[in-house]
């Protein structure tokens, strides 16, 4: 889990960088007003008079209130953790405001330039936001298609509350990002008869046979390993656990992989191996073109190796 600070650019919103525009339902109070206006030119009628500077008034209340549900908004932190390529990355966004002040029906969008329209953004993703306070932290989920880094990008929060006649909107630039791995996929059973480059010898690896215990279902984990009987039970997907004796090593390499046919699905590959490794208990290596990870297990190790395939230069 990460959590990254925001520049000290991030202050809280004022009138120099809140914008505001009228929905479509603003427009047309406004051409209703304007319509009500001649009327009463026209006709010269008080009631219609009233009726026109009633509403007038109304839009600039509006205003106002629509103003101050973001003026003070600022962006704390903004915290995500590493995900599989397939699946949907989360970034916990927290922003805070007034002690006891609550904002309401606030909108948080990543947005992504848009090609074609270089005055408008494409919302990459949108969250909505009902009430928020400064204890109510905001969760943005963006789809992590391909392996690599993936940014949050501009975060625009926007809201028309009270009425929807008006829009207001603000931007905060961020450098948020978070790792993407590669999709653990692979047919090929884990290499247990290849030792780490300098090995003198191999021991015997870790039996599949001693149970050790149950652990949550990760993305990646054999079927054969899910223990149904607690899933009947609990309603809970969960893998049987093994371990075995000894402190046995195992390479992951690259250069066994030449069958398949391109560089993804070696990757995705060796993912796979990676947690099929952590699953078993046994010591790994990862030896790549022109990079090498010595022996080592556990969740910093296993980091460190998907980091370094995800990172992987593309073709």
């Amino acid at each position: 889990m990460s959590t990254r600070a925001l520049n000290p650019a991030a202050l809280p919103l004022n009138w120099r960088r809140v914008y505001l525009f009228p929905t479509r339902h603003g427009f047309s109070l406004g051409a209703l007003l304007a319509v009500i206006l001649l009327g009463a030119i026209n006709y010269d009628n008080a009631l219609a008079y009233l009726l026109c500077f009633l509403l007038g008034g109304l839009l600039l209340v509006a205003m106002l209130h629509t103003y101050h549900n973001l003026e003070g908004l600022a962006l704390n932190s903004i915290r995500t953790e590493p995900v599989f390529a397939g699946t949907q990355a989360e970034f916990v966004i927290r922003l805070t405001s007034a002690p006891a002040r609550r904002h309401y029906g606030l909108r948080l969008m990543s947005l992504i330039a848009r090609q074609r329209a270089w005055w408008r953004a494409n919302a990459h993703a949108a969250t909505d936001a009902p009430v928020l306070d400064s204890e109510t932290p905001v969760t943005l989920r963006l789809s992590a298609v391909r392996r690599g880094r993936l940014s949050l990008g501009r975060l625009r929060i926007e809201s028309d509350f009270p009425l929807g006649i008006l829009r207001a909107w603000a931007y905060f630039d961020t450098d948020a990002h978070t790792l993407v791995y590669p999709c653990p996929r692979g047919a090929l059973p884990l290499p247990r008869d290849c030792a780490p480059s300098g090995a003198s010898h191999l021991g015997q690896l870790p039996g599949v046979e001693d149970f050790f215990g149950l652990q949550p279902y990760r993305a990646g984990d054999a079927l054969r390993a899910i223990h149904w009987p607690a899933l009947a039970r609990q309603d809970e997907l969960l893998v049987k656990q093994f371990r075995g004796g000894g402190d046995e090593e195992v390479a992951l390499r690259w250069s066994v992989l030449g069958a398949l046919p391109d560089l993804e699905a070696r990757l995705s590959q060796l993912t796979q191996w990676v947690l099929a490794a952590e699953q078993a208990g046994l010591r790994y290596a990862l030896e790549l073109p022109d990079f090498q990870l010595p022996p080592g297990r556990g969740e910093a190790h296993r980091g460190q190796v998907l980091q370094a395939l995800a990172l992987y230069p593309h073709a």
